[in-house]
């Protein structure tokens, strides 16, 4: 996880010519320079060639400082993870990475990547989380991009065709950082600046696409049998533990001395499954898992701490020390609840509203709050529901793995049983595709900039091309069954839960974080707000 900041203001041009002070967009003002050394402590740089700033929360050994400049002029700056490479980089990739390789770094590696197959190749062929600037000298282009489903934050402000920031971070104060937009998934962006135009190269599902998709649109076959479906689980549970084991098994442990990971964890089908699945990939593994619970005091409901998601987190730890075929594994889970008082909420308040930007709903703010609490991860642990509580623990997991991405994918929320109501499994299958293809705008820039506040990285095993790929191709009854006025969504995931033992879990309904870690409508007295409503 990184911070990024670039920005172009033409050298003739002073702050008063441009209008709208956008020199406070730079570094002079120290204010977003602060706000990036929170999403990377361990190093932090900048290049004064064109302003770039880069901070570095680093994973693994040798920390690479960034921005990373070659000899020929190149700088990159890149925030994420690249788990795979297909094709004719996929050897290059392993040669680099080797053990006797200079480039032990997914940065360097990317650098190496662009340098000899191009910006446009190397994207179609690697796989995972990113996003990253890339000034080509000999070109004098700029390319910026998000991965093809925005999995990493990216905002771009160029109020005049002469000037352009981007940055993980909207610029803090408010009277500034109107023009800031989220740069959209799907789309790589390419400035040339001797004639300061922009192309746009678009992500297609078409072959004759500059980049084409690496997974293909939604199914809308419903034709499954017996023999199929059980073909389908075992599929669904290899493909999944796959995508976990790339991002569990990607974390090094050199910097906190410690192996310790950790899961976003309310107790639900979709997280309950990771936790498990990261266990079966530790299991030869000396190893602790967090499960990050986070509850809130709401004096609009009142009742303490034991939320719906600390209540059914507790009875899902439970299921899971239970399971028999985690018995003989050598990690353990060790649920951490997160208690977060109502006057932390006020002190955090307007932080927190800062970072969403500009996301600026209700709703994005309950949700942001429940995230950026629980990426702090600070709390009570438990070893056992009968040992003694250690009070005041932080996790020392840099990684929280997170569930996002299986409720769009596999028919999660309620409005994908009144979609079928409405319109059968066509109308299901167009509302799934519309939620898969707004996360990137909804959901994974929001939640990646409060999250990395705290020097944490967010990882979606659901979100896996290989498992999206999967995911999109199922047949429309294994997410949604049907059955009269019965409707059940995440079939797949409740089958596969009930094999391997959780059966309290299997039944669980969705509950959205807002609700059950009680986030939402905190305060007493304000008459009836929607989730829509803008913050005021």
């Amino acid at each position: 996880m990184c911070g990024i900041f670039f920005s172009l203001v033409p050298k003739s041009n002073s702050a008063s010519s441009i209008g709208e002070d956008f020199s406070k967009y730079t570094l002079a003002s120290l204010q977003l320079e602060k706000a990036l050394k929170r999403r990377g402590p361990d190093c932090y740089n900048t290049s004064q060639q064109l302003t770039f700033f880069s901070t570095v929360l680093s994973m693994r050994d040798p920390l690479t400082p960034q921005p990373l400049q070659s000899a020929e002029g190149r700088i990159l700056q890149f925030n994420g993870e690249i788990y795979d490479a297909v094709g004719e980089l996929e050897g290059y990739r392993s040669d680099l990475l080797g053990d006797d390789a200079v480039c032990k770094n997914d940065t360097a590696v990317l650098s190496q990547l662009f340098e000899r197959f191009g910006v446009i190749q190397t994207l179609q062929s690697i796989r995972g989380e990113y996003a990253f600037v890339y000034y080509d000298e000999l070109s004098r282009c700029i390319w910026w991009a998000r991965d093809c489903i925005g999995r990493r934050s990216l905002l771009v402000n160029r109020s005049r065709k002469d000037c352009i920031a981007l940055s993980s971070l909207p610029a803090p104060d408010p009277g500034l950082r109107a023009d800031w937009r989220e740069v959209p998934a799907g789309e790589v962006y390419k400035l040339d600046l001797r004639i300061m135009d922009i192309e746009v190269i678009s992500w297609s599902y078409e072959l004759c696409g500059s980049l084409k998709y690496p997974y293909m649109p939604i199914y809308f076959d419903i034709s499954l049998n017996q023999h199929s479906y059980d073909t389908l689980v075992t599929e669904f549970s290899s493909t999944l533990l796959a995508a976990v084991r790339r991002r569990v098994l990607t974390i090094h442990h050199s910097r906190s001395k410690a192996d310790t990971y950790a899961i976003l964890f309310s107790g639900g089908l979709d997280c309950t499954l990771l936790a498990y699945l990261t266990a079966i990939c530790l299991r030869d593994h000396n190893a602790h898992v967090d499960l990050l619970n986070v509850a809130f005091e709401n004096p609009r409901i009142g009742g303490g701490y034991d939320t719906p998601d600390r209540i059914l987190g507790r009875q899902s730890w439970q299921e899971l020390r239970s399971l028999p075929g985690l018995q003989s594994s050598q990690c353990d889970f060790r649920f951490v609840e997160i208690n977060v008082p109502y006057n932390q909420v006020i002190e955090y308040k307007s932080y927190v509203q800062d970072l969403m930007f500009p996301k600026d709903s209700v709703m994005d703010f309950s949700i942001a709050l429940a995230f950026f609490f629980a990426a702090r991860g600070i709390g009570t642990m438990f070893t056992s529901p009968v040992a003694d509580p250690v009070e005041e623990y932080s996790t020392l997991s840099r990684v929280l793995i997170s569930g996002l991405g299986a409720d769009e994918l596999f028919a999660g929320y309620t409005r994908h049983g009144t979609s079928f109501a409405r319109g059968g499994y066509e109308a299901l299958a167009n509302e799934l595709a519309l939620d898969f293809g707004r996360l990137h705008e909804r959901n994974l820039g929001r939640d990646d900039r409060v999250g990395a506040h705290w020097g944490k990285e967010f990882r979606y095993p659901y979100l896996d091309e290989e498992f999206v790929d999967f995911a999109l191709r199922c047949p429309l009854d294994s997410k949604l069954w049907v059955r009269g006025s019965a409707k059940e969504g995440k079939r797949l995931l409740r089958h596969f839960a009930r094999v391997i033992g959780l059966y309290q879990v299997a039944g669980e309904k969705k509950r959205a974080i807002q609700f059950g870690a009680r986030s939402a409508k905190m305060e007493a007295g304000k008459g009836r707000i929607r989730g829509t409503d803008k913050i005021v």
